[in-house]
This record gives C-alpha cells, sequence and structure tokens, in this order.
C-alpha cells in the first residue's frame, strides 16, 4: 500500500492520510487529472468552485482509497501539539498496515515529522517516507477532499 497525508486547518485541526494499492496509482491519478479545472495544473479544492467540487467529491467516494482522519479538535491543545499528536497517531496506524511508501506533503514542517516519525517507529520504519514539496501528484487531492467536504457539504 502507498500512503499520502496532508493537514486541514479549518477550524479544528486534521490530518488525513489515504491509502492506496499500487495497482491503482496509476488509474487513480488519470482519473483524478481527468477532474481537473481546465487551465490549472492541479486540484486544489479551495480553488474549484461551488459547482465543480460537488462533482469532485463524488468522483472521490468511488475511488479505490481509504482515507483516515485524524482529526484534534480541543481547545486545549495549541496547533504545535495538534500537529504532533495527529501524524504520531497516523503513522502508528501506516506502521501496522501493509504500507511501504509513505508521502507527506510538505509544510515546512519536514524536520519535525521525521522528529515524530522517529519517536514513533525508531530509526528503521516499516516504510520509506518522503516529503513533496510540489503536492502536484494527483493523488494528493484524495487525501483533501474531508477537509473540504464542510463548506461542500453546508454543515
Amino acid at each position: 500500500m502507498h500512503a499520502f497525508i496532508d493537514e486541514s486547518k479549518r477550524g479544528e485541526y486534521a490530518l488525513c492520510a489515504v491509502t492506496v494499492a499500487p495497482g491503482d496509482l496509476t488509474s487513480i491519478r488519470k482519473q483524478m487529472n481527468a477532474l481537473r479545472p481546465p487551465g490549472h495544473s492541479r486540484i486544489h479544492m479551495t480553488g474549484v468552485g461551488k459547482k465543480l467540487a460537488p462533482k469532485i467529491v463524488s468522483e472521490v467516494a468511488r475511488l479505490e482509497a481509504t482515507s483516515r482522519i485524524y482529526l484534534m479538535t480541543s481547545k486545549k491543545v495549541n496547533e504545535r501539539q495538534a500537529r504532533d499528536v495527529t501524524p504520531a497517531a497516523a503513522v502508528r496506524d501506516l506502521a501496522q498496515m501493509s504500507v511501504t511508501n509513505v508521502v507527506i506533503e510538505s509544510c515546512d514542517q519536514d524536520r519535525e515529522d521525521n522528529r515524530i516519525i522517529r519517536d514513533e517507529l525508531g530509526g528503521n520504519p516499516p516504510f520509506v517516507y518522503t516529503h513533496d514539496r510540489t503536492g502536484g501528484d494527483p493523488l494528493f487531492v484524495v487525501r483533501d477532499i474531508p477537509g473540504a467536504l464542510r463548506p461542500v457539504l453546508g454543515a
């Protein structure tokens, strides 16, 4: 399995980890690329507009991918603490699965992410992990959907 991780700060702090079987990567990338708005190099849910967003959410719901959401809603926890707790929980879960590759969207906290992974899994985690600074992989859209659902659904 491959996993893609990103955070969302829309009120509460959420981290989404999406897992995809290696055999489904190419197909899902093609499906997501087909949903890109004209003239855009990638999809980001904050910029697709109210007309296209429900279609993207609907299409993502049909994909052969699994999302896990780690949510921190406590007012007693600051963003730094939430940013430590949620990825720690995610990497512990991913280590228990057959995940071999983890891609984390970079947000200038790569060093902290590396520390969290080492603290949770030691120096030899059961998967390879990298940080993606471009966010250009179409699979990053899949893990962006849960954070975008509230505004799309009007919740």
